[in-house]
């Protein structure tokens, strides 16, 4: 009897083993476990993420899954940023951390002011109206550097509004001309791009010194700028009236971004 039962578990226990053998070889198992994953996370976010040249369909931040084990090139694309590349090691079974990885703007905008400007009228040397836009400094519109201002704060304005942000061209004695289009919103650093400088939409002065909004230049030499009135004061017995504006202008030839 008892040699009867040890030759039934025999069988039974190889099966076992060869069973186990098999599983223990299953390329399936094998490959699954040479495998990692990446994750991705940039500033700002929303990159799109491609692994060795090819489009993970995936924006950061996210986790690219299956990854084979190895060395590979994490390459991030966004608009108006500069593809970025970083090399990752990936070890089988465990995640790789690639970030926060900081994008660099490919925009070459500079921020100016603010800067205090005063009305034309009753105003000392000591009291610029004039701006230079490319460079952020202040002038007299009767200065030696009456010649590179671009817009000034005219007492009389425009069509006999008074007190007005317009273009250089309006006084006779200067020679620079800058268009105006007044923009939708408020937030000077909302990163809304200029609209394509049109002569039959665009003005050549603000509609009001007291706008909220902020306002896009287009200047003599063909630069954006995007502009806003952030304080104002004077218009009483010796302080003439005055505003700041604070502004970006876009270094580049044409180039609307911000």
């Amino acid at each position: 009897m008892k040699k009867l039962i040890l030759l039934l578990i025999i069988p039974m226990a190889v099966l076992v083993i060869t069973s186990c053998s098999k599983n223990s070889d299953n390329p399936a198992n094998s490959q699954s476990d040479q495998k990692g994953s990446i994750l991705v996370t940039t500033n700002p976010a929303g990159a799109k993420i491609f692994l060795d040249g090819t489009t993970t369909n995936l924006t950061t931040p996210d986790t690219v899954e299956n990854v084979d084990a190895g060395t590979h090139d994490v390459t991030l694309k966004l608009a108006d940023y500069g593809d970025t590349t970083i090399s990752v090691t990936v070890t089988a079974g465990q995640m790789s951390t690639v970030g926060s990885v900081t994008l660099v703007s490919t925009i070459t905008k500079q921020l100016f002011g603010p800067v205090k400007i005063y009305e034309t009228s009753g105003t000392t040397a000591s009291e610029p109206s004039g701006l230079d836009l490319s460079s952020g400094n202040a002038w007299g519109i009767s200065s030696d550097s009456s010649s590179v201002i671009d817009i000034y704060y005219s007492t009389d304005g425009t069509g006999g509004q008074p007190y007005l942000i317009q273009s250089a061209t309006l006084d006779t004695a200067l020679i620079r001309a800058t268009i105006f289009s007044v923009g939708s919103g408020t937030n000077l650093y909302d990163e809304v791009d200029s609209p394509t400088r049109n002569q039959g939409t665009w003005t050549n002065h603000m509609s009001s010194a007291k706008d909220t909004n902020y306002v896009f230049l287009y200047d003599h030499d063909g630069h954006y700028s995007k502009l806003k009135v952030v304080n104002s004061g004077g218009g009483v017995p010796g302080e003439p009236k005055w505003v700041q504006v604070q502004w970006y202008y876009n270094n580049v030839l044409l180039d609307r971004r911000f």
